[in-house]
């Protein structure tokens, strides 16, 4: 066993599994910064991304920390109604962006939303949307250095503090290197080994825990308490009206933000924009389900009750480590994706609407 748990050999081998997995994305970094001559370059990937990356860079962005690890805890402790912030809220916010902004923002040849500000407002308003919104990243960037730094304390037995570190160094330099290409490309990436983690996860548990999935959907059923799988509350009014209050929170809350807006504006045409928004939302709600099956599956059959993710201790007991490798990875994709936005996406702000002006 290592010093963290963790067998030394699951250890060892997810170690060196990062230590690739973050050569090739630097290196990813380093190739597309040649196509960064400009600010519109660096910003908005010079208003470029076709629909597959375009959908793949809003989807990664949101699917982070708080998708994949964090709804799966709050399954596991409150049952499904748990699901109405992640992924129900989230991936209506943008299929509803889709439909009803994505193509009125991207006619209006923008860089940052305080630009929309400038453009109807004046400068003032810019100035004061973009004094607003730089601060609320700081807390969606510090759950990410924190969901990642606590992978690192699990299997390396990393101290949490010189975890966040690592992780705060290693997401900012690859994000600076070239900006939205550098941004979007690894987002892709990072995308394609995080749903084939999930997806490999969620097939593992299946076939461990039960001889069925019949059987599984059973076992959950019977261990599950009392209104645990109910999606909608409805013992009470007052718990119905506070959960589509939460689900109205995701949904229509996150629309104006500078991570969901700079990727609208970085699409090649009005109609990528819409159609990205609409894809990325409806593959997030279809994949944000895993997560949830498995919180479910922590909180009634697997008997999980301690204070570490269920996901990852689910990927450290039940997996191999060449898969346990792969779940490590794609969570670490889910992180790295979310961070790399979550700075981009502020510094934009700050630099275009502030520093820019003085």
């Amino acid at each position: 066993m290592s010093s963290a748990g963790v067998p030394s050999d699951t250890a060892t081998i997810v170690g060196v599994g990062l230590i690739v997995y973050l050569v090739i994305t630097y290196g990813l970094a380093l190739w597309v910064s040649r196509r960064v001559d400009d600010v519109e370059d660096f910003l908005v990937a010079g208003r470029s991304l076709p629909l597959s990356l375009a959908w793949a860079t809003l989807m990664a962005t949101w699917f982070g920390a708080a998708t994949v690890l964090t709804a799966a805890d709050e399954v596991k402790s409150e049952g499904l109604r748990a699901a109405a912030l992640e992924p129900i809220g989230a991936g209506l916010c943008l299929v509803i962006a889709g439909l009803f902004f994505a193509r009125r923002l991207w006619s209006m040849n923008l860089l940052t939303l305080s630009d929309f500000f400038a453009v109807r407002f004046g400068p003032r308003a810019e100035r004061a949307s973009a004094l607003v919104m730089f601060p609320g990243y700081f807390g969606w960037i510090a759950v990410q250095f924190i969901a990642l730094a606590g992978i690192l304390e699990l299997f390396f037995g990393i101290e949490p503090a010189l975890g966040i570190l690592i992780v705060a160094v290693t997401g900012t330099g690859y994000t600076l290197l070239g900006g939205m290409w550098a941004v979007t490309l690894t987002d892709a990436v990072q995308l394609v080994l995080l749903l084939i983690g999930l997806v490999i996860l969620g097939l593992t548990v299946l076939f461990c825990l039960a001889d069925s999935p019949t059987a599984l959907v059973d076992q959950i059923g019977a261990n599950a308490r009392a209104g645990y799988l109910d999606l909608i509350p409805t013992e009470t009014t007052q718990e119905m009206v506070t959960w589509f209050g939460v689900l109205a929170i995701s949904a229509l809350g996150n629309i104006p933000g500078q991570d969901l807006t700079q990727r609208i504006f970085a699409a090649k045409s009005a109609s990528v924009a819409r159609t990205a928004c609409i894809a990325a939302g409806a593959a997030y709600i279809v994949f944000g389900a895993i997560p949830v099956f498995l919180g479910a599956v922590g909180g009634t059959v697997a008997g999980h009750d301690g204070d570490g993710s269920i996901i990852v201790t689910l990927a450290s007991t039940l997996l191999s480590p060449p898969l346990a490798l792969l779940v490590v990875v794609a969570l670490t994709s889910a992180v790295m994706s979310t961070i790399d936005s979550a700075i981009l996406s502020p510094a934009s702000v700050m630099a275009q609407n502030l520093f820019g002006k003085w």
